[in-house]
């Protein structure tokens, strides 16, 4: 559990200690630093330097707007139809136990009932308002690239996380917020050539809200790694 920002991290630090948070301070976050941030993260590694990634950054009054927009579509309804999903039909182990071990965990620290299908409802819902974060973030690329510029993207996704907590920032990845492609479309004026991969809200986190409270094991090396070893 971390109580306070990460002050310029190294590389390692930041990689174990970067976590999705969920509650954010009203404290806008300064145009510049978001500048800052993107800057560093261009230069990620991609693909015969093709840089692929397309990021919307949505700030302000605006975000407020879009953040409406997403809330009436989740309110209403409306069938999600994502270009990107991570989510399966039928899941399978390690993911099942993965996925409703971190769920779980989630709504014991919020003290949420597993049958309390209300206060599950309204914990969704934030999702769609990146959490009460100042900034939300869209990922995009040209859906005309192959798949391998998705994993460029990816790479380029972890860069913005890592290179937010050397400005003392928090984030979330969030799926949820491309649920809707077609209104995203109308909203940033871009046509259907763009492929949205993900979302992300971007702020300073409130710590001492219970649901930053909420951690997740993960695997060891062991459990994903084969080892190929000739040394004697």
């Amino acid at each position: 559990m971390r109580s306070q920002p990460l002050a310029h991290p190294p590389v390692d630090q930041a990689i174990r200690e970067r976590r999705s948070f969920r509650a954010y301070k009203d404290q806008p976050v300064p145009k510049e630093v978001v500048q800052r941030i993107l800057d560093t993260a261009k230069h990620t590694p991609s693909s015969t330097n093709m840089q692929p990634w397309r990021v919307f950054v949505v700030m302000g009054s605006k975000k407020a707007e879009l953040d409406q927009l997403l809330l009436k579509a989740f309110d209403e309804r409306r069938p999600a139809a994502p270009q990107m999903s991570a989510y399966l039909t039928e899941w399978f182990e390690p993911y099942y136990t993965r996925r409703y071990e971190c769920g779980m965990s989630l709504y014991d620290t919020l003290n949420i009932d597993k049958d309390d299908k209300a206060a599950r409802i309204a914990q969704s819902r934030k999702n769609f308002e990146a959490f009460g974060a100042p900034v939300a973030m869209f990922f995009a690329m040209d859906d005309r690239l192959k798949d391998g510029s998705l994993f460029d993207c990816g790479m380029f996704y972890q860069s913005v996380m890592l290179a937010a907590l050397g400005e003392g920032l928090e984030t979330c990845p969030e799926a949820s917020l491309i649920s809707w492609p077609d209104l995203l479309r109308e909203f940033f004026g871009v046509g259907e050539e763009l492929r949205f991969l993900s979302g992300m809200a971007l702020g300073y986190a409130d710590y001492q809200e219970r649901v930053n409270q909420y951690e997740i094991p993960r695997a060891p090396v062991d459990e994903f790694t084969l080892w190929v070893d000739g040394s004697n």
